[in-house]
């Protein structure tokens, strides 16, 4: 199948998973599942930025090196308190950072600009009008949109939230993933290796992929390659999971047994093979609201066919109103020696320079290569190209 028309495929058939409410000690990096509109100011009234003196700037005017101004200090007003008295001609008040700014001030200057003696004060200069004042609203004004239904709640957004005191925010749920490894071959890093096997990579590679995009998994070990053994791992995932994802056993070999056991298990195969490099051995299906993503055994080709095609149909799962992979033009730095016949993805890393983006391919890009990974941070989508060249331009994604 056409990777464009696997893309449109999947991501059409996506049902968005349900919202919940939730206390916000537990809203950061969730996807928020309502727009989120402010109804009330931040700060809710004119704070003092600093340590100082507030006046009405209006009897300032006319103070100078020459001919300061001399002001009654009549109260004091630390942070979280309100005064008891109001700014007047000639009359200042002491506030301390954060402080209310009392009726009658509009302006505020620090404690090192002035002179200061038993009660008294001697200004040496005028004040403007809402100088030094942090004013109502100035973080954020009431009846303002701040985020967009489908954001993530990120610090800023988390900040605002407790700032307008919001204790708890709809959301939308998290997805339950399952992980499986398949394969005879396949072997966990704990345990001895004989001849002829390998030791799991995927489950560390994947391990690193969800915790990096914040995507909670469990694993369910290795599955041989036995048919009634791999049907009944699904069984158990799928039963426990929104979706599954595993690596191997999804190719045209004798002992590739993936899509064979998952259509058993009553699973309707959307995408079976997609004409890309790497990934092109895939087995994605669907049963009600519930996903398997089954996957190449050959590292970067899972990775791959994650990045393109996974990440982005998981992500509208979960309500991200951007869900699609973001592509923007990078420069090559060096070439690629291999005829591209048709569409591939190849790994590097991008570097800003001078305001522009540049990748530096890894040379080795080979469907089994793990170090092709080290250090690198993006893909590149080549395609109807015959010599990748450097300096040429490509679409490019962050991974």
């Amino acid at each position: 199948m056409n990777f464009y028309d696997a893309e449109n495929k999947l991501l059409d058939c996506i049902n968005i998973i349900d919202t919940e409410i939730i206390n916000i000690d537990k809203a950061f990096n969730r996807i928020i599942a309502e727009d989120l509109i402010v109804d009330k100011n931040v700060p809710e009234f004119n704070r003092s930025p600093l340590d100082g003196y507030c006046f009405d700037y209006q009897s300032t005017v006319g103070a100078n090196e020459n001919n300061p101004k001399i002001f009654d200090i009549i109260e004091t007003v630390p942070c979280g308190s309100v005064a008891l008295k109001k700014v007047e001609n000639n009359k200042t008040i002491k506030v301390l950072t954060g402080a209310k700014l009392p009726i009658g001030a509009n302006a505020v200057i620090r404690y090192e600009d002035v002179e200061v003696e038993n009660d008294k004060l001697k200004l040496y200069n005028e004040l403007k009008e809402n100088e030094n004042v942090i004013l109502i609203g100035e973080d954020v004004k009431k009846g303002e949109k701040l985020l967009d239904k489908g954001s993530v709640i990120d610090i800023g957004a988390i900040g605002i939230l407790a700032s307008i005191g919001k204790k708890e925010v709809k959301v939308y749920k998290e997805l339950n993933i399952g992980f499986i490894s398949t394969g005879s071959e396949v072997v966990e890093v704990s345990d001895d290796i004989e001849d002829g096997k390998i030791y799991n990579s995927n489950k560390y590679i994947f391990d690193g992929i969800f915790k990096k995009n914040n995507l909670k998994y469990k694993y369910y070990g290795i599955v041989k390659d036995n048919i009634e053994d791999t049907k009944n791992i699904f069984k158990k995932a799928i039963s426990e999971c929104d979706i599954v994802i595993s690596t191997g056993g999804v190719s045209v070999g004798d002992y590739d047994l993936v899509s064979k056991a998952i259509n058993e298990i009553g699973f309707n195969i959307l995408i079976d093979r997609i004409n890309m490099k790497p990934g092109m051995a895939c087995s994605i299906a669907k049963n009600n609201n519930k996903y398997i993503f089954a996957l190449s055994g050959n590292p970067m080709s899972s990775v791959t066919t994650f990045y393109a095609l996974c990440l982005p149909a998981i992500k509208k799962i979960l309500g991200y109103k951007n869900f699609k992979n973001e592509y923007f033009k990078v420069v090559l730095k060096n070439s690629f020696n291999k005829k591209i016949k048709n569409l591939r993805f190849l790994r590097g890393k991008v570097n800003i320079e001078d305001g522009v983006a540049y990748m530096t391919l890894n040379l080795d890009q080979g469907n089994i290569v793990v170090k092709s990974l080290i250090d690198a941070n993006a893909m590149i989508k080549v395609e109807n190209v015959e010599v990748v060249k450097a300096g040429m331009k490509f679409d490019c994604m962050m991974i």
